[in-house]
């Protein structure tokens, strides 16, 4: 169980002091000087368990890879704010699936979270730090396709069998095969821009998504909600969507067919 209640705080710095975050396989420091704050962080592997935020006055070791950011000397106080990757994320289900005509399955997909660092009563954002380094890829036709992230994950049928990872947050994703024909694929396409984030008793989670398939030639319909997920008590919204969908737009699901939107 994740437990994420300082988190999400506004924390207050006096000079010369530096947070420490564990925040699954990203290890954060933010230091405090007069008018400068520093920025150092780094992805530990095996380390996906840990959730530990720490505020201590250790010396400030120049020997670091820092991010530096000039700020007004009365700004004190620092807050994290849990986003989702900017980019289409490409996941791969355990195996090649087969949804055969008139069925439906929910898959559980564990997302990665990015921190934004937020400074200052006037709340703002200097920098976002992904929790671990995506790959790019591309997905769909040469000529029709998009660049996305390749996440090393895989999506599940129960929510039980994810492991625990502070540093993701679980989206459920229901697909129908509306049609006639079996509905086959080894790779789904998620638009994570669209997602709320909502903190949950056990882990993070998102708002839901629907796909609806009504075969190759035909309209899929494809919705991604807004509100809670309805697991796990996740009713807190702590990260919103940066994008909406818009009605009409082209999207790619599954890497055997083109889906458009409706809704």
């Amino acid at each position: 169980m994740m437990d994420y209640s300082d988190l999400w705080k506004t924390l207050a710095l006096a000079r010369g002091q530096t947070v420490e975050l564990d925040f699954g396989a990203l290890q954060l420091q933010v230091h405090r000087g007069l008018q400068d704050w520093h920025l150092a962080h780094e992805t530990i592997t095996g380390s996906d368990e840990k959730l530990e935020l720490r505020v201590h006055d250790a010396p400030f070791d120049a020997d670091r890879d820092w991010t530096r950011w000039i700020l007004d000397e009365k700004i004190d106080e620092l807050r994290f704010q849990p986003q989702l990757p900017d980019r289409p994320i490409i996941v791969r289900p355990e195996m090649p699936m087969c949804l055969m005509p008139k069925q439906s399955v929910q898959l559980f997909i564990g997302l990665p979270i990015w921190l934004s660092l937020i400074f200052g009563s006037r709340q703002e954002q200097a920098i976002e730090v992904p929790s671990m380094t995506l790959s790019n890829s591309w997905f769909g036709p040469f000529t029709e396709g998009e660049l996305c992230y390749a996440l090393k994950t895989t999506a599940k049928l129960r929510q039980h069998e994810l492991k625990q990872r502070a540093h993701r947050a679980v989206f459920a994703l229901e697909i129908k095969n509306a049609s006639s024909e079996k509905l086959k694929f080894e790779r789904l396409c998620v638009r994570p821009q669209f997602l709320n984030i909502f903190q949950g008793e056990s882990r993070l989670w998102t708002s839901k998504g629907r796909v609806s398939y009504r075969g190759e030639e035909n309209w899929s319909r494809i919705i991604y909600a807004s509100g809670p997920p309805g697991f796990d008590h996740a009713e807190k919204m702590v990260g919103r969507a940066r994008d909406s969908m818009k009605r009409g737009s082209l999207l790619r699901t599954f890497d055997s067919f083109k889906q458009r939107v409706e809704i």
